[in-house]
Parts: C-alpha cells; sequence; structure tokens
C-alpha cells in the first residue's frame, strides 16, 4: 500500500485565508453583511497553510499529514476522516484552532466524489479566552468535488481554477447545520451555521487548496 505523507510545506508562502475570501467569491466573500450582521460570526481555515493534521481511512484520496500519521485501517472507523487545523478571524489573525470530524457512508468507499454523497460532520472550534463551540452538520460536495478531485482522478493531472460551495445540506430545516453548545462565552448559544469552501487546487498526491468559511447564525 503507497504510504500518503503530509502537505508540501518547501518554502512557498501561502496567502492568509482572507485573501482567498476576497477575490471574487460571493459564496464566500460576503464582508459587509458579516460586519453588520450582530448574529452572525465568521471563523475561516486556509488549507494546506493553516493544516496541522490530516488522516483517515483509503476512501478519502487527501493527503495525510502529518509524515508517519496513522490511516484509519481498521473496519470500523475505515470511513472516517479527521482534520486538524488553526482558526482564523475576518481580518486573518489566527485566534484558535479546530477539529473536523467526518464519517462517511459505505458507498463512499468507490464514489467519494459523487455526487450523491451525504455524509456527516461535526466540527469543535476552540478559541482561547472566549470558548469553545460544538456544530453539527450534513454535507454534500457534489459537484465541488465532482468537477476537482473527479476530474484528477480522470485525468491523472493536477486541477486548478476556481469553485466555491456552501457544502451544509442539513439536518436543520432550512439546510442549515446546528449549533449543539458552547463553553465560556459560547455556553447559552444557540442557532445555526454553513460551511462555505473555494477550492482553487487539488494535486495528483492529494493536496487540496481550499478556503473554508464556518458562518454562524446565532438565536
Amino acid at each position: 500500500m503507497h504510504e500518503k505523507t503530509g502537505f508540501a510545506r518547501n518554502g512557498k508562502v501561502y496567502a492568509p485565508v482572507i485573501l482567498c475570501l476576497l477575490l471574487g467569491s460571493a459564496a464566500i466573500a460576503q464582508t459587509q453583511d458579516k460586519q453588520s450582521a450582530p448574529n452572525t460570526e465568521s471563523f475561516y481555515i486556509d488549507m494546506p497553510a493553516d493544516g496541522i493534521a490530516v488522516t483517515g481511512g483509503e476512501h478519502a484520496p487527501l493527503l495525510r499529514f502529518p509524515p508517519g500519521i496513522p490511516e484509519f485501517t481498521e473496519e470500523n472507523i475505515s470511513t472516517g476522516l479527521v482534520v486538524v487545523a488553526k482558526l482564523r478571524n475576518l481580518s486573518g489573525q489566527v485566534i484558535g484552532f479546530a477539529s473536523e470530524l467526518e464519517v462517511f457512508p459505505e458507498q463512499a468507499r468507490a464514489q467519494f466524489d459523487s455526487q450523491n454523497v451525504i455524509w456527516d460532520t461535526a466540527w469543535n472550534l476552540v478559541i482561547p479566552g472566549r470558548g469553545m463551540l460544538f456544530l453539527f452538520q450534513q454535507e454534500h460536495s457534489g459537484e465541488l468535488a465532482r468537477e476537482t478531485m473527479g476530474k484528477v482522478r480522470e485525468t491523472g493531472k493536477d486541477w486548478n481554477g476556481d469553485k466555491s460551495m456552501v457544502t451544509t445540506v442539513g439536518p436543520a430545516e432550512d439546510g442549515k447545520g446546528i449549533i449543539i453548545g458552547g463553553t465560556g462565552e459560547f455556553k447559552d448559544i444557540k442557532g445555526t451555521f454553513i460551511e462555505n469552501n473555494r477550492m482553487t487546487r487539488f494535486t495528483t498526491s492529494g493536496e487540496m487548496f481550499i478556503a473554508v468559511e464556518i458562518r454562524l447564525f446565532k438565536e
């Protein structure tokens, strides 16, 4: 079995996430709306620049990081995926860290980039001095995965472009994810959220260049 190792960090300087979010992506860069809505707050992750660790089962064609990190080879966790990353605010300042835990259905083993796959995702956002946030959503990457990862699988070549999509499809009735709860400043929080993704590159080795926005809608 070929072992996938970590994200390349060979001296390249990756632009802060806010630059990615403000360059022509209407799906993500809605700065004025976010600043003027008191009950809305967004957090950002820029991969691979903010990546701390990535691993999962063989179904996920993503580059593992750091080198030597264990893969999910056991049957009961083989459709799982874990991402740990730094967390930024709207200004691009690192303010915390986050974990994303995903579990894919069995069909994802053969069709990870299929538009028919819906999976469960849990986010844990840790913001020192403010508290922690616990979020749950169902995701559906659809066209985003099919036209990026799918193209790499079909052509055997790196994909470069600009694709944006809200991957959240539930479980709230309006198609948003649910804020489960929090600690500290967020101990009484209620509401929903969405995950915006903007991908600009996906390589044959599984390195993904993606800007992620977690947008909260507080009740």
